[in-house]
Parts: C-alpha cells; sequence; structure tokens
C-alpha cells in the first residue's frame, strides 16, 4: 500500500483477512462491506483506528526486496527476473538510495548489455540475496 502497488482489492481481502484473525474497528468493520473506490481510505483509517503504523517508503521496499530475494535464493525466480523486480521496487522511492540493493541494480542494468557475463552476474544476484535474507 505505501508503495502504490496494493489494488483495492487485494486492501479489501487484508481487512477481511484481519476480522478473521481478531483485529477489530469501526474502519475494518466497514471496509468488509466496502466497494473498491472506498477501500484505500477505509484501510487507512482502519490502520489508524488499530493504532498500526504504516512503514516508511524505504522500510517497505527493503520488506518485499527481502520477498524476492527469498524467491532468488530459493529458485522460484530466475535471479535476472528478481533483479529486475528489485530495481524496479527501488524506482518507487527515485529521491532515496538504497545501498543495500545496489548490487541487484547493478546486475539488472548490464544483463541485456553483456551477455557474456551473465552467468557471472547470475551467482553474483543468488549471492546478495542469500546476504540480504541474513541482514
Amino acid at each position: 500500500m505505501v508503495l502504490g502497488l496494493a489494488s483495492s482489492e487485494e486492501l479489501l481481502h487484508a481487512g477481511s483477512a484481519a476480522l478473521d484473525d481478531g483485529l477489530d474497528s469501526p474502519a475494518l468493520i466497514a471496509l468488509a462491506g466496502a466497494d473498491a473506490d472506498d477501500a484505500r481510505a477505509l484501510f487507512e483509517q482502519a490502520l489508524t483506528e488499530l493504532a498500526l503504523a504504516t512503514p516508511s517508503t524505504r522500510d517497505a521496499i527493503l520488506h518485499l526486496a527481502h520477498d524476492v530475494a527469498a524467491e532468488i535464493a530459493g529458485g522460484t525466480i530466475a535471479p535476472y527476473t528478481g533483479a529486475k523486480r528489485i530495481w524496479d521496487l527501488t524506482m518507487r522511492a527515485p529521491a532515496e538510495r538504497i545501498s543495500e540493493l545496489d548490487p541487484f541494480i547493478y546486475a539488472a542494468s548490464e544483463w541485456e548489455e553483456r551477455p557474456e557475463d551473465r552467468r557471472h552476474f547470475e551467482q553474483g544476484i543468488i549471492s546478495e540475496a542469500r546476504a540480504l535474507l541474513e541482514r
């Protein structure tokens, strides 16, 4: 939500899941019966009512990058695909440099231009994914 990646339908589903998990607030209850147009505002109101802070843009990017790194390390997505996803995430905060993600950006940005080095980039991406998961 912080990065603008969550659809209204995903927010409606998250609200229903929160109710199923035992959370309760007036906005959360309203969210359960809301239409897509009202989802974002009600979701944000529910967070406030439940005293749940939204992460900073940087923290949201790092959290999602961590998820992608787990997919890379686990072999469920190709290293280049994961590096591109992480690069795309960093573009959500162009004014903020997240140096921990620089190796992914470098590998993804050089991939097309340097096909002879792709094996090296793949190994580097996997290694960086594992390192990110350890942090």
